[in-house]
């Protein structure tokens, strides 16, 4: 045995089979004392990763979901509560077991129920992600003196995926009329995990074709469709479907005519890529190469970053992350980025996702904090004024796309502070991530006179990066995606697409927008003389609900401006986060009563994941749960009723009643605002779009600004989808372009 195993003890898990992800269930953790004993006053951690979403423990009410209880064999009693930060990160959440009144013997035991039945609680949720090894990592104190000593044999478990419940299908959103493509095709749980056990028959087929494809090739769960072709130029769709009924369809997919004669600002391709998550290796699970593995293969991004919390890694990792970096990089097929998040406190300049051309480049750390080897601290850099200056010298006086690293504020856990903003170095900013929306940190950063462009990422930390589901924990909403308009897929051209803020961010969907002046692309500054004429082409995952065109931060126009809208259906849409900062999860778990008439239907809008939806419903009542974190979630309600119809509206945020009448008369919808971060309720008849997924529009402002002014589009699809198209900024001027 080993020694301190010994010493300070050992324990055990069962049942240790794998655990299918977010099953219910009862797990036993059995810990045996080692030769010290443990002293009245010493104190056990059981721990889970920061990232882990396994049911919070509760030990109030024996009949409610997580139920835990702990006993010993000894004379001791035990004292326990559960902390979300009780450890050293990433090992943050954990079970705290204080011993008090008598000490335990050697070879005594503490036995801890999670998910204890007997009071008639259904058990304990397990984590809702895959991951190949979760860990129950033991940490004990038995002199009571605050240091704390790791088991070195804590139990671990394979968290497995459930069945399959839907097929994904990614297509590349750019062909030719001539070329052949392929597809992959994945199924997903119910938690949005890969089916690598999936095997179906699948059949495919594009647009309105009676053409079917078969004998799809099966590569770890991954199916390709090869030898596709569309039939004629324009927008197609391939729909897939197994023999069990699951279906699914693609992105949308442009077919360009090859003698067609493209406008210089349509010579370049959609690529579509996550640039910010993590790994076990930090504070995220699962290796590096699985991140990348996954990023490529069952994501199917074009581009991917990795983006480790600065101060958790060490030179060892930073030279296998340079090495893996460059083994999985392939010119035109799979393009990764070399990089790290710099991470400081919000008042020193919050986090920078730092971006590298190179695959061997320097590190610089705000600190080493959880760095052990000092011997390299003197590159650390702080505050991020200190990494502006660095990054500027080490670069040179090249041309900003030339230069070796690129700078993306982001919000996390921790924000960025647009306090300071260097334009030679931070060209685009993240506007939508696992963690939630930030449409307010695009604001400020055009408030505050900023040139920049707007990107999305996950900033996954569930090995996921690309296809990152929220699951049931800190992440509040599915990971965003970049789209960039780069020449080809290799590193020079994305990283020069990204300097150009050719790009544009998306809820994670790979809808297709473009929007452009002339010749002119999102992005660019452009001299002009007259109001120029903007042109939005859309091509969405679904039909498109609203395009909102914005002059700075001001909302000038929007398509349909008279928008259709249900005369018995209300939509009722909550949005926003409480703070800026870590605590934004809002929570809206509620109920909606009617008074003098019935509720015919009800669906959910926006949910973000199995944790929240519609509980109940009945012909007068409605209960949900939900959190936002900056997103928007709701209802859609179908009634019969008259103008007299009540409708009582009950969170704990917000206890309102309306008159179906009252919302009809103000068709455009009736918003209540609550403070926080842009938190409202919005009650308004249903709109109902477009009705088409294909849009072309145009708008041309009433006036000329006196200064350079970003105009920029966000696109809203019927299922709550989003894109925000990087602003064109108009410079008055004589019209020679800048």
């Amino acid at each position: 045995m080993n020694r301190i195993a010994e010493l300070y003890g050992q324990v055990e898990l069962t049942p240790s089979r794998p655990v299918v992800a977010g099953a219910t269930g009862t797990w036993v953790l059995t810990y045996t004392t080692g030769q010290y004993g443990f002293d009245d006053g010493g104190t056990i951690k059981v721990l889970w990763r920061f990232v882990s979403d396994w049911g919070a423990p509760q030990t109030e009410n024996p009949a409610a979901p997580n139920y835990l209880t702990a006993t010993t064999n000894g004379q001791a009693r035990l004292r326990l509560h559960f902390d979300p930060k009780a450890y050293v990160r990433p090992w943050q959440k954990g079970l705290v077991i204080s011993i008090f009144d008598a000490p335990l013997e050697p070879g005594e035991t503490v036995t801890i129920t999670y998910g204890d039945t007997s009071g008639g609680s259904p058990g304990t949720r397990a984590q809702t992600f895959w991951e190949e090894s979760f860990e129950f990592k033991v940490a004990v104190d038995p002199f009571g003196t605050g240091i704390f000593t790791e088991l070195p044999s804590s139990p671990a478990i394979p968290i497995i995926n459930g069945p399959p419940l839907q097929l994904v299908v990614v297509a590349p959103s750019e062909i030719r009329l001539d070329q052949e493509f392929t597809v992959k095709v994945r199924a997903e749980d119910m938690w949005g995990n890969p089916c690598r056990n999936y095997i179906g028959a699948l059949a495919a087929t594009i647009g309105q074709s009676q053409t079917t494809y078969q004998g799809a090739r099966r590569e770890n769960g991954v199916y390709h469709i090869s030898g596709l072709r569309c039939s004629a130029a324009g927008t197609c769709i391939v729909s897939v479907k197994d023999e069990q009924g699951l279906q699914a369809e693609s992105n949308p997919i442009i077919c360009q005519n090859p003698t067609a004669s493209l406008p210089v600002g349509e010579r370049r391709h959609p690529f579509w890529g996550d640039l910010h998550g993590q790994s076990e290796e930090t504070v995220g699970t699962n290796s590096v190469e699985d991140y990348f593995r996954f990023a490529r293969d069952f994501a199917m991004l074009d581009f991917t970053g990795h983006q480790g919390n600065d101060f958790q890694i060490t030179q060892d990792f930073w030279e296998r992350l340079k090495q893996t970096v460059r083994a999985f990089h392939q010119p035109h097929h799979f393009i990764p980025f070399l990089g790290y998040e710099w991470s400081a406190t919000t008042p020193a300049g919050g986090d920078r996702n730092v971006h590298l051309i190179e695959d061997d480049a320097p590190l610089h750390r705000t600190s080493h904090q959880q760095v052990a080897d000092r011997s390299d601290e003197s590159a650390d850099r702080y505050p991020i004024t200190a990494l502006y200056q660095t990054l500027r010298q080490e670069t040179g006086n090249l041309d900003p796309a030339q230069r070796k690293a690129l700078l993306v504020p982001h919000i996390g856990g921790r924000p960025c502070n647009l306090r300071w903003h260097d334009p030679e170095l931070e060209p685009v900013i993240e506007i939508i991530s696992a963690w939630g929306e930030f449409e307010w940190l695009l604001r400020e950063a055009l408030e505050r006179g900023y040139v920049i462009g707007f990107s999305g990422g996950s900033d996954d930390h569930k090995g996921r990066p690309g296809a990152s589901h929220p699951g049931a924990g800190a992440f509040g909403v599915y990971g965003g995606l970049t789209c960039v308009y780069a020449r080809e897929l290799t590193r020079a051209a994305i990283w020069e697409a990204l300097w150009q803020r050719r790009c544009y961010a998306t809820t994670g969907q790979r809808l297709l927008l473009r929007f452009a002046t002339g010749s002119h692309m999102m992005g660019e500054i452009i001299e002009v003389a007259a109001p120029p004429l903007f042109q939005v082409e859309v091509i969405g995952t679904a039909e498109i609900e609203r395009v909102d065109f914005f002059r700075g931060t001001e909302l000038v126009y929007t398509f349909p401006a008279a928008m259709p809208r249900a005369h018995d259906t209300v939509r009722i849409a909550w949005s926003g986060a409480r703070i800026k900062g870590r605590a934004r999860n809002t929570n809206w778990d509620g109920t909606l009563q009617i008074r003098d008439g019935a509720i015919r239907t009800v669906q959910g809008y926006a949910f973000d994941t199995p944790a929240e939806g519609i509980r109940s419903q009945s012909l007068d009542s409605v209960t949900w749960q939900s959190v936002t974190t900056g997103d928007t979630d709701g209802i859609i309600v179908q009634l019969d009723g008259t103008d007299s119809t009540q409708l009582e509206f009950h969170t704990n945020l917000l206890q309102q009643t309306l008159t179906l009448g009252e919302i009809r008369a103000q068709g455009g919808g009736i918003t209540t605002h609550l403070g926080g971060v842009d938190l409202q309720v919005v009650f308004e008849l249903m709109p109902l779009g477009t009705g088409r997924r294909h849009l072309q529009l145009t708008y041309t402002d009433d006036r000329l600004p006196a200064a350079i002014t970003p105009y920029w589009v966000r696109v809203t699809q019927v299922d709550g989808a989003k894109a925000w198209a990087s602003p064109i900024y108009v410079k008055p001027g004589s019209g020679r372009n800048g």
